[in-house]
């Protein structure tokens, strides 16, 4: 991935800025289990509530890094005879369909478990072959 491409996937504006001034009494979630009550922002303009529970969500270089990590364990696999490593098509393939999705840029009031669904999704979607126990583990790394 070139410096470009990070640039403009850092750069992704939200459609919604998020202003907030009021908080809520609200469970805090992780995992879609409700926690104790903890107050929440709220965007003043869409209503979005933000997520301040464990399961807050994380930028999309998180994302990118991990696509990294599954990039060098697919070469040293194919490199003892194992799957096919991750050619840059496949690459540049995931990075689009990451670019395309919201949950990756507005952090607002997205749970990083919802992130994690979609980015299993994306990788399954271009490499039906790369085991879900894989990205899994390379999320949690």
């Amino acid at each position: 991935m070139s410096d470009s491409d990070t640039e403009t996937l850092e750069d992704k504006e939200p459609e919604c800025l998020h202003e907030s001034h009021d908080h809520d009494w609200l469970p805090m979630l992780s995992k879609k289990e409700s926690l104790t009550l903890a107050p929440h922002p709220y965007c003043d303009k869409c209503g979005l509530v933000r997520n301040v529970g464990p399961d807050r969500p994380r930028k999309v270089g998180f994302y990118m890094e991990v696509l990294s990590r599954i990039e060098k364990h697919l070469k040293k696999e194919h490199d003892k005879g194992g799957k096919y490593k991750l050619t840059e098509t496949h690459k540049r393939l995931m990075v689009k369909k990451i670019q395309d999705e919201e949950v990756f840029f507005d952090l607002y009031g997205v749970m990083s478990s919802t992130q994690e669904e979609k980015f299993i999704d994306i990788i399954k979607d271009v490499r039906p072959d790369i085991e879900e126990n894989v990205i899994e583990y390379y999320l949690d790394y």
